[in-house]
């Protein structure tokens, strides 16, 4: 639904102008205030549990958006869906940690990065043709894949297991989004260094269109064709490259995997030659994204230990607040005061930093290890109820 937004915004829900913005900015604070209080909901009442309610507030929100035909309706249903939304991810990162050993985190998270990137390719197609009914019509389309979704997790997911006490050698740290900010010195620089990458990111993400055109004539298609070239990397090399990365130190690998971004970034320097320097500088984007998403998910999954997992999802999802709102402006700021060269250059610098950061935080003294399970192997959750467990 995000790419027909702003025109839905002008036709039909009365915000003319620059004011169709105010929704997305709605929808980020929707996120970001109730991100803070969802992921210690999630760990005290239940990963499923917070799963389920979170995807039918977004369906009830989104899909409302049909109906809205007015602007305080349309505002306020959009901060509702981020409200719901801001609960939605850390729960995804949680339950993953709940379902999977160690040594197999890597691997599921770049699952669940697959089923995202396909939907970033599917979903604009089905909104497109939706849109052909009627652009009220794309809401309603959206609506219904989350009501969907909602019964996928409510049929295959397994019920949320009773609260344990946690192995964890250090004293317990109760859940809570912001405690566990204070308390854990390496997740702040993890968050804040994972910010940083993520400002570099929404530069060609926010700006790439206005910046690429001052080096090269780019069309809107051609920009848009971009990122379903990313989607679709990821799509295919996800999966090959988690199981590489599956057995390699966390440090090190996502310190490759912010280079690899930033070099990218360094390629877009060179766009003046055409469209084949783009399409390299995506092709090593979306590959450093492979290497390191899932590996910094795992990490954080491994250090937040059993009862704190939805807390420290919902940190790590601070760095995209951190992009969204910071990256768009500063990156245009950049261009203005110099050149869009500088950007990119200072993109390539700036990941490499971040990963260094990110690197040494994990590394150095960490509290705790991923250790692979010497003992018997653990036995998945039944998928469903009664059915065969899945392997």
């Amino acid at each position: 639904m995000l790419p027909f937004v702003v025109i839905w915004a002008h036709r039909d829900a009365g915000l003319g102008g620059a004011a169709a913005g105010v929704l997305f900015i709605v929808l980020a604070a929707g996120e970001f205030g109730a991100g803070l209080a969802g992921g210690s909901l999630a760990d005290r009442f239940g990963h499923r549990r917070l799963l389920l309610v979170s995807t039918a507030g977004m369906a009830v929100g989104f899909g409302s958006l049909a109906l809205a035909d007015a602007p305080t309706p349309a505002i306020a249903l959009f901060l509702l869906g981020g409200v719901f939304e801001s609960a939605f991810h850390p729960n995804i990162g949680a339950l993953v940690g709940d379902l999977f050993d160690e040594h197999q985190l890597v691997r599921s998270f770049g699952l669940v990065r697959v089923g995202a990137n396909a939907g970033r390719i599917v979903g604009p197609l089905l909104g497109a043709a939706a849109a052909l009914v009627s652009l009220r019509a794309v809401f309603a389309v959206a609506g219904v894949l989350l009501a969907a979704a909602l019964l996928a997790a409510f049929l295959l997911l397994p019920g949320d297991a009773p609260t344990e006490v946690d192995d964890d050698p250090e004293p317990e740290i109760p859940p809570g989004t912001l405690r566990a900010l204070r308390t854990d010195q390496r997740l702040a620089a993890l968050v804040l260094a994972g910010g940083l990458l993520s400002i570099t990111f929404a530069w060609w993400e926010a700006d790439g269109l206005v910046l690429l055109r001052q080096q090269h004539p780019l069309t809107t298609t051609g920009y848009a064709a971009l990122f379903a070239l990313a989607a679709a990397t990821i799509v295919a090399l996800q999966i090959p490259i988690s199981r590489r990365t599956t057995h390699t130190p966390a440090g090190p690998t996502m310190l490759a995997g912010a280079a690899v971004q930033g070099a990218g970034l360094g390629v877009f320097m060179f766009a003046h030659y055409g469209y084949p320097a783009l399409v390299i500088a995506v092709l090593l984007m979306a590959i450093g994204e492979t290497i390191y998403a899932p590996t910094i998910s795992a990490y954080i999954t491994t250090r937040a230990g059993k009862n704190r997992r939805a807390s420290y999802q919902a940190a790590l999802s601070i760095t995209e607040d951190i992009g969204t709102s910071i990256g768009p402006i500063s990156g245009l700021a950049l261009a203005t005061a110099t050149s869009a060269v500088s950007v990119w250059a200072a993109g390539a610098f700036l990941c490499i930093l971040a990963g260094a950061a990110t690197s040494s935080a994990a590394t150095s003294n960490p509290r705790k290890q991923a250790r692979p399970d010497t003992s018997a192997p653990r036995t998945p959750p039944s998928l469903g109820h009664g059915d065969p467990q899945v392997k």
